[in-house]
Formats: C-alpha cells, sequence, structure tokens
C-alpha cells in the first residue's frame, strides 16, 4: 500500500509533461503563410525559397514532361469570353457614362479585328477599378493618347477602329475569335485568372517569371536596368531542368509610357535584347552566362523543336507586336499565330506529354467587371483569359478558381521539385484542376491557323477512362 502512494507524484509529473508536449505538438501559427511570408515593398533582392509547403508532385502530374506557356497582350477576360456560356461574364445592363458628351455607353459585340484599347499603367488600373465598383473604364480610356499626338486630339472620339475610346466596352466572341472559343469548349477555360500586378506590361512578366517585380509598377518610377532577385529560369537550371525563352522577333509596341493606346510599333524586339516583354536579359544570372542567354531563341526555333520533338521541359513564347493583340494590333492575326504554335505541339511527337497555357498580360483598358482580390499592395491586377490545353485537360470544363501568373510558376515548381521564390508562388493554387490524369490521351484538335480560324463550334471528343501512359 505504501509503495502505490509513493508512486502518484511521479505518475503526476508524466501526466502534466504528456499534456504540456501535446498541446505544443498541436499548436499551429494561425496566421495565413501568405501574409506572414510576404515579401516586404519595394523588395530588391530575392526574398529566398519559402520551404512551408511541402513541394509534393500531384497524382499525375509526373505524365506532363513538357509545359508550354503563350503570353499574349492586353485583353480583358470579358472583352474575349464575357458572353461565353457558362462563365462568370458581363452582367446585363452594364453601361458608363460618356465623359465626352455625357451620353450612356452599354456593353456591346465590337466586330472590328482592330481596336484601341484603352491606357493600362498603375494609375489607370486604380480607376478602371475604382475601389472595386469597376466602373472606371470608359473614363480612363478618354485619359488615353497615340503616340506623336498633338494635345487638342487626345480628347476627340472616334468611331473609327484605333481612335474609339468607347470601345473597351467592346466584346468579341466566336465571330471574332473562333479558334479562341473552340479552345474553350474543347478543353479548359479559366474565368478567374487575374494578372498578378496592377500595372502594364514589364511589370506582369516579371511576375510571370519571379512572383514578383522587385516593387516597380511603372508608376513614376524609371524602368530598371537590371534586376538582382531570383527568377524560375535560374532554379530550374540549378536543378538541370531544360527551359527556353521563345521571343518572336520584330517591332512591338512602345508602352512604357502606360497612357500610349492604339499606337503602331516602334521599338525592335529581338530575343537576347531587354525590352518590356523579355525581361530575361536584364538578369545577369542569365545574360552573363552564355549557356543561359542561348536559351533565348526566335520563336522560329519552337516550330522545329516542336517538329523535331526537342521541345525543352519548360518554355514561354512571347510574340511580336504584329501578332501580339495588343491593339492596334489585330486580334485575328493574333488568333492564327496561337492557333499555330498549338499546332505545332499537336503535330510533333511530343503532344502526348505536354501541357499548354495560354494568357494575355494585362487588360489593356477593356472593360471587365469582376474586382480583383487584393493580397498586397501591388496585385492582384484585373481579369485575363485564361486557357488550359493538354492531352490529358478536361473537355469544355470551366475552373472558377482562382489564380494569376504565379499558378503557373507554382505547377513548374511542383512538378520539377523547385522551392517557391516568393509568398506569391508559395501560396498560388497550381491549376491542376484542369486535367484529368484517369482519361486517356486525347487525340490532337487541328484548327485552322489563319485569321478566320475554324468554324464554332466543333464536335466535342468521345473521352475514354482508363489509365494509359
Amino acid at each position: 500500500m505504501s509503495n502505490n502512494k509513493s508512486a502518484w507524484p511521479a505518475k503526476i509529473v508524466v501526466l502534466v509533461y504528456v499534456v504540456i508536449f501535446t498541446a505544443l505538438a498541436s499548436y499551429s501559427d494561425p496566421t495565413p503563410r501568405a501574409e506572414s511570408n510576404r515579401p516586404a515593398p519595394n523588395q530588391t533582392t530575392s526574398p529566398g525559397p519559402i520551404g512551408d509547403v511541402p513541394l509534393m508532385i500531384p497524382s499525375g502530374l509526373k505524365k506532363i514532361e513538357h509545359f508550354i506557356f503563350i503570353m499574349q497582350e492586353n485583353r480583358s477576360f470579358d472583352s474575349y469570353f464575357g458572353t461565353y456560356p457558362g462563365a462568370d461574364g458581363i452582367p446585363p445592363g452594364v453601361s458608363f457614362i460618356d465623359p465626352k458628351d455625357g451620353t450612356r455607353v452599354a456593353q456591346y459585340h465590337d466586330t472590328n479585328d482592330v481596336n484601341r484599347g484603352g491606357p493600362h499603367g498603375w494609375d489607370s488600373a486604380q480607376g478602371c477599378i475604382n475601389g472595386g465598383k469597376m466602373d472606371g473604364f470608359l473614363t480612363e480610356s478618354y485619359k488615353g493618347r497615340k503616340r506623336k499626338q498633338k494635345w487638342w486630339e487626345w480628347f476627340v472620339p472616334s468611331n473609327e477602329p484605333e481612335k474609339n475610346p468607347k470601345d473597351v466596352m467592346g466584346w468579341h466572341d466566336y465571330h471574332e475569335i473562333p479558334n479562341y472559343w473552340n479552345y474553350a469548349r474543347l478543353y479548359v477555360l479559366q474565368d478567374h485568372l487575374f494578372e498578378s500586378v496592377a500595372s502594364y506590361s514589364l511589370p506582369a512578366h516579371l511576375y510571370m517569371l519571379a512572383a514578383q517585380s522587385g516593387g516597380y509598377i511603372g508608376q513614376n518610377q524609371p524602368r530598371p536596368s537590371t534586376y538582382n532577385f531570383a527568377e524560375i529560369t535560374e532554379l530550374l537550371a540549378s536543378g538541370k531542368i531544360d527551359w527556353k525563352y521563345y521571343v518572336t522577333s520584330g517591332k512591338f509596341p512602345d508602352t512604357e509610357d502606360g497612357h500610349v493606346v492604339g499606337s503602331e510599333s516602334e521599338q525592335e524586339q529581338r530575343p537576347q535584347k531587354y525590352t518590356l516583354w523579355n525581361p530575361l536579359p536584364a538578369f545577369p544570372k542569365v545574360y552573363n552566362n552564355p549557356s543561359q542567354r542561348s536559351r533565348l531563341v526566335d520563336t522560329s526555333q519552337f516550330y522545329k523543336d516542336a517538329k523535331e520533338g526537342r521541345l525543352p521541359q519548360v518554355s514561354w513564347i512571347i510574340p511580336s507586336g504584329a501578332v501580339s493583340e495588343h491593339p492596334p494590333a489585330s486580334v485575328r492575326e493574333g488568333m492564327a499565330y496561337v492557333t499555330g504554335l498549338v499546332n505545332a505541339v499537336m503535330q510533333g511527337p511530343q503532344w502526348n506529354t505536354s501541357a499548354i497555357f495560354i494568357s494575355w498580360d494585362d487588360w489593356g483598358g477593356f472593360y471587365d467587371h469582376v474586382p480583383p482580390p487584393k493580397i498586397d499592395e501591388y496585385g492582384l491586377g484585373i481579369r485575363v483569359p485564361g486557357l488550359v490545353i493538354s492531352p490529358y485537360a478536361r473537355q469544355s470544363y470551366i475552373d472558377h478558381k482562382t489564380y494569376s501568373f504565379e499558378s503557373w510558376l507554382r505547377i513548374v515548381e511542383e512538378r520539377f521539385g523547385v522551392e517557391p521564390m516568393t509568398a506569391r508562388d508559395n501560396s498560388a493554387l497550381d491549376m491542376i484542376d484542369a486535367f484529368d490524369f484517369h482519361q486517356k490521351q486525347r487525340l490532337p484538335v487541328i484548327l485552322e491557323a489563319t485569321p478566320k480560324g475554324s468554324p464554332y463550334p466543333l464536335p466535342l471528343q468521345r473521352l475514354n477512362k482508363g489509365i494509359r501512359g
């Protein structure tokens, strides 16, 4: 009896330790990861890898060996897919007061192949969003100007293509862009993909590669001449992952002034020249390394690589002004160009292991009705279209999840075991919902790579379930 009594204090001590240890083990920090790891404003050096989310390859993703990212220019979601069946599209009865004559301007079907668009810098984005009201597009459009324009021409409206400030209220559909609508019907349309930053092309392309822009948004800031933070190609190379950045040589719109709209191309673009659409030459670890710099090539090489089965594991394709869809470029010519890129993959030997992602880098001044989520002081920006094409892509699927260009980074990081670079790609959704890896590989659907395109709607494919490959 006395022995049992002496054992009680020891049992109590053990019990207390067990309770304390259990409480500590079950404790989790209530602070959201994206907030706790958010880069500091005006971050100019790499925030370093963030390893608090384990990098696990989602089931089936190993079947994708080639990621192709096609970035076009300056179209909002509503301007291209606002009337697409089932999408989060244009609400009925949208109209705004014309600041010039006081009349009401409603959403309308714009059948023109060429548009003017609106200004699309940081201040323009804030004006369009207007605190979430999404009603400033027409007012901002009148602030836009053409290059070399006289001051008295700034607010002279015209109904001609390239000159009509009201065309930011217009929308296109399968009559003008049938192939894009067929891709949405046959594969995956994303209706909540947002530009990463509420600004113009250069910051958007930086986020596409680095999940940050070093604090650069273009608002009263000189364009940086160099960048010293990490970007994805540097990390891929360290892991011996093959990549290429294909650049379509030619001219491109001079959009360093975010208020310039609808102007003809002036600046020359080539693969190893630092431009708004090609910031990689401004990263010393790319440009000063001959092996890495050699991966910046002309888009003509893409067609050869696709045909010969030499596509890298990760690639980006950047247009020239003429095929970019950036006003005043033709929307039909841009569609034909993108279709040719997709066809090259589909007709090549690597189609069965590829995934193609298509988007537009900013909204181009065009109306969109969805207020962008505000996740930090820089973004997100206004909604843009997103398409996913793959033999494993779901068919006729509209993905309503919220994405940004960091989602492109995230799915590559997961697939190849690369640590996230910032809080943005660390917390981004990975777009895995676009795929059904239990379906058999789908046969390619070759569309007409012409300005006319293929008729819409094309018949759906018959899909077979079962694991293959």
